[in-house]
């Protein structure tokens, strides 16, 4: 299982200058009008494959059994079918709305993998409170620090009028999500021989940028963007180790602070490489700033906007979280159960990060494609430093009915080299997903003092 400490987003408001100006109370307007609340654009596509945007769902249908926070959110669609299946036989066919990582899995594995495509839906919405949010961001939140952070802004996206590739990635990392949360995920690495790696951890997450009860003026006159404690559950030979991540609004003061309780030693260490291409997860297969497809600081890329594309993403995925569903049927060789999967057509917006000049990690290039309902990265494709495909990666996503709103849930890594792949956050297995936590922890809660009582437990 992956340490979720890449959630937690860096939201940095420092003294320099801002690079980009906010957009007039005229533009913000168009929010909710022309386009979403959210910037995406609100009418279909010519073709009519993709819908005109309704948000007509808030939290769960009156037709679905959903049990509340903590518990699996049933199909809102269990009785439609694929309208259909593209294979790697006819994958050509659709090459302009694929990614040059799902055509490699289709070119690498023809006989198994497949895309079964369903009607696309634009019915979800978020919180008014996040919409609110979200215009004030327009009007408010600011590039600063020659790009490295965002200023002024809070609870939603903060570029709904992007322009650049900054703020594309900005918007991506301040994707919906639960202000405090706790849960057991678990993760598994599927490799060539067929050989499986697994792990399993309790995580705890608060993200004081989605903090209604802070509000916006607290939260930009404090320091932390948000904490996590991750307790390592399996396997035995890892059962015990305690990761503590403190994130800061403020890269002056630090962009990542880390400890690691080792049971072996029975000690507390700092952990200063849990950040950018250190290897993560079972197998090695992803690093750490692979988690969300992208996450933490961004200085290390040049990032561009490319065009904006319609592509098959996974999408209304409830089918693979099904309970009913055991890990042996989710995790067959090569890729996951294409019987398990949905995509759907969306806009995506379109990011690329360029390694610069001088600086170190093992992708040369970055390309992510982000929901345009939600900014929310759902594929990416990693480059070595030859310039070729080296990784492709890709999240599902569900109707959150607890958030409420659309929200990513299981990610897989593709190895094209290894012909291996990482599925992380499963919880068929375990109680639900994680639910959220009303009774927020006290103050003396994320510190290395409770790091150290868990993992003497």
């Amino acid at each position: 299982m992956s340490l979720r400490i890449t959630a937690l987003t860096v939201f940095l408001l420092v003294i320099a200058p801002p690079l980009w100006a906010k957009v007039s109370p005229e533009e913000a307007e168009k929010l909710g009008t022309v386009l979403t609340p959210m910037g995406a654009i609100a009418e279909g596509n010519e073709a009519g494959t993709i819908p005109p945007y309704t948000g007509e769902m808030l939290g769960a249908p009156e037709w679905v059994d959903y049990k509340g926070t903590g518990t699996h959110y049933p199909d809102p669609y269990p009785e439609e079918k694929p309208l259909f299946t593209i294979t790697g036989q006819n994958y050509k066919t659709y090459s302009n709305n694929l990614t040059d990582g799902q055509i490699a899995l289709f070119e690498m594995y023809p006989d198994t993998f497949r895309m079964p495509v369903y009607p696309s839906k634009r019915d979800t919405r978020y919180s008014d409170f996040l919409h609110e949010n979200v215009k004030l961001n327009a009007m408010s939140a600011e590039i600063v620090s020659e790009g490295n952070g965002t200023g002024n802004a809070f609870f939603g996206t903060p570029f709904p009028f992007a322009t650049t590739g900054l703020e594309l990635i900005w918007n991506h990392q301040a994707a919906p999500q639960f202000e405090a949360s706790s849960g057991i995920l678990d993760g598994a690495a599927v490799f060539v021989d067929g050989s499986i790696s697994t792990r399993t951890t309790l995580e705890e997450r608060y993200i004081l940028f989605f903090s209604e009860r802070m509000g916006r003026e607290a939260f930009n006159n404090q320091d932390y963007g948000g904490m996590i404690m991750v307790q390592i559950l399996g396997p035995v030979r890892k059962k015990g180790e305690v990761i503590l991540v403190h994130e800061f609004r403020d890269v002056s003061i630090a962009s990542r602070n880390a400890w690691q309780y080792l049971p072996g030693t029975r000690r507390v260490r700092r952990a200063p490489t849990i950040a950018y291409d250190f290897p993560d997860g079972p197998g090695g297969l992803r690093t750490v700033d692979d988690a969300l497809l992208f996450n933490g600081a961004t200085d290390r890329y040049t990032w561009k906007m490319e065009a904006k594309r319609e592509l098959y993403i996974p999408y209304n995925n409830n089918r693979l979280d099904d309970p009913v569903v055991s890990y042996e049927t989710i995790l067959t060789p090569r890729h996951l159960n294409p019987d398990l999967m949905r995509y759907e057509l969306h806009r995506c917006w379109v990011v690329v990060g360029v390694l610069r000049d001088g600086k170190r990690h093992i992708y040369s290039k970055r390309r992510l494609y982000l929901e345009e309902d939600s900014w929310a990265g759902a594929l990416a494709d990693n480059y070595d430093g030859q310039d070729r495909l080296w990784r492709t990666n890709m999240r599902t996503f569900v109707n959150q009915y607890d958030l409420p709103g659309m929200g990513a849930r299981v990610e897989v890594y593709h190895d094209l080299q290894k012909q291996a792949y990482l599925a992380n956050y499963l919880i068929n297995e375990q109680k639900g997903p994680p639910e959220i936590v009303s009774e927020i922890w006290d103050d003396n809660y994320f510190t290395v003092t409770t790091l150290r009582k868990l993992g003497k437990r």
